[in-house]
């Protein structure tokens, strides 16, 4: 289950809510989205898993989707492995949170970054047909430090 950080877990929900992310469990059978949540955000010809991403911890870790950036459609991805940590830009700051398997990730249009602390699996899914893209815009904003995992020791750079 996605582990807030530093912050009240139903405060950072409803900011994050806010700014148009939720986070979901996956489905305890199928290891999947659940299929009305699928339906209920995405539009019939996007429902499908784009692509399993594998990813692996970056050097860089304020580059690519290290990077504050605003994808241009909506998402909804299932991490099926590995751990790692998202930030969101919500009214009241900066939400981080750690993401895991098990854990469905919705993003309609919301500043973010993510870093992996692990090497993790993806299944992918977003809005836009076919033949659409993420197409990641950066926004600029400055790097801060990444926060520390509350399990862990430091994380950032």
């Amino acid at each position: 289950m996605a582990l807030v950080i530093g912050r009240d877990d139903g405060e950072a929900r409803a900011l994050l809510d806010g700014a148009g992310v939720r986070l979901h469990a996956a489905d305890p059978v199928t290891a999947d989205a659940p299929a009305g949540l699928v339906s209920a955000v995405l539009p019939e010809d996007s429902r499908g898993v784009r692509a399993v991403a594998d990813v692996e911890v970056p050097e860089d870790v304020d580059a690519g989707m290290g990077a504050w950036h605003v994808n241009a459609v909506d998402e909804l991805h299932v991490v099926q492995s590995g751990e790692g940590i998202m930030q969101f830009v919500t009214l009241d700051g900066v939400v981080s949170v750690v993401v895991g398997a098990g854990d469905v990730i919705e993003v309609r249009g919301a500043e973010h970054r993510y870093r992996p602390l692990t090497e993790q699996r993806w299944a992918l899914r977003f809005s836009g047909g076919p033949d659409a893209d993420l197409a990641a815009t950066e926004t600029g904003r400055g790097s801060d430090a990444w926060p520390r995992h509350p399990e862990a020791g430091p994380t950032s750079r």
